[in-house]
């Protein structure tokens, strides 16, 4: 009996302290670690994939929930065919201004020709002119110059009246015939002047068609607009992941903003730790963190504190506490820890999955 007794006591004494020795370890650990299951898995590239302008129905959708998808892979494909059609009208537009840029510039290009060659032909007869002009006023200083000596030798009875009347009345007719080349010089003149003015009007061609190169080129941006428009009714992956969520149907209206997708990267997969701020201290970025996830029991993730948030969750509530009243009950608020992942398969997690981790502190 007395042996019995103290192989109890032994055992009690035993039990005891290994009770004694885990109480420590679970206190010890406590109070070394944060611990909270305020835990969430979640992504930086999760989005959702939405048209930026586009309305139309949906003709194809290529992707369904849980399918891989690669960056810049189709998603969905909306109807282009009104779209299509105002491109194929802008074009015709910029056919037909195409057209009358061509024309004009023809046009142009033959006016100016032929006005040259009039001006180079209106300066040659004016040349012409102008030397026959110049000829005569030399016969004309001669005949001058004989009548002067003529009417010398006339008034002393040396030549008869005849000769003299006779150089008088050639140079009469050479004065006439100045006269009328003058006249005939001052006409070319006129008609240079005119054909200057007439290519001067010319310009008015060059302003035309200035203009209709304005008004291609607005086309022309309308035209790339569309164009773009038409690519953009292809809705395309933003990232190399999986689709997580399909929100729409085939033959359904969408408009701009509206989600067709919901896409993710699993490399970018980390951990969001909601944490009380009463279990804050002590903790920093680069802490290390044991992560355990609620649907994988036995699995173990390993992380490292990466960003911690100078702002409360509260404060990206919905609908944020109104403390202006001073009413207000009193909660521990909680602070967005980002964790992440350094050890652990991340393709068995899920966005949105929780869990429960523990924080070193320093």
């Amino acid at each position: 009996m007395k042996g019995k007794k103290s192989l109890g006591i032994l055992i009690l004494s035993v039990l005891i302290l290994v009770f004694l020795i885990l109480g420590f370890r679970w206190v010890h650990y406590r109070l070394t670690h944060a611990i909270t299951n305020a835990v969430f898995v979640e992504s930086d590239t999760f989005t959702k994939v939405a048209y930026r302008r586009v309305t139309g129905r949906v003709e194809k959708l290529y992707k369904e929930e849980g399918d891989r998808v690669k960056k810049g892979e189709p998603l969905a494909k909306v109807g282009d065919r009104d779209y299509r059609i105002k491109l194929g009208e802008l074009e015709s537009q910029i056919g037909r201004i195409d057209r009358e840029i061509e024309a004009l510039k023809i046009k142009a290009r033959a006016l100016r020709e032929e006005l040259r060659e009039s001006m180079e032909l209106v300066d040659r007869e004016a040349d012409a002119l102008r030397a026959n002009m110049e000829a005569l006023k030399v016969k004309m200083e001669l005949l001058k110059r004989d009548r002067e000596r003529f009417e010398r030798l006339h008034s002393k009875g040396v030549v008869p009246a005849r000769k003299f009347e006779d150089i008088d009345t050639r140079l009469r007719a050479l004065k006439k015939e100045l006269s009328s080349l003058n006249a005939k010089r001052l006409a070319v003149l006129k008609r240079k002047d005119v054909l200057r003015a007439k290519l001067k009007q010319t310009g008015e061609l060059d302003r035309k068609i200035e203009a209709l190169k304005k008004q291609r080129e607005a086309l022309i941006r309308k035209r790339e607009d569309l164009q773009n428009l038409i690519d953009e009714t292809v809705l395309r992956s933003p990232v190399d992941g999986y689709v997580v969520k399909r929100f729409v149907s085939r033959g359904e209206v969408v408009r701009p903003g509206q989600s067709i997708y919901a896409v993710y990267d699993p490399k970018d997969i980390y951990i969001l730790v909601l944490l009380e701020e009463t279990k804050l201290e002590g903790v920093r970025e680069g802490n290390r963190v044991k992560i355990s996830i609620d649907a994988l029991p036995g699995v173990e993730f390993e992380g490292v504190v990466e960003e911690i948030n100078r702002a409360t969750a509260a404060k990206f509530a919905v609908i944020p506490r109104d403390i202006t009243a001073g009413e207000f009950t009193k909660v521990a608020q909680r602070i967005p820890v980002k964790v992440r992942i350094t050890r652990g398969d991340k393709s068995l997690l899920r966005i949105g999955m929780g869990g429960e981790v523990a924080i070193e502190k320093r």
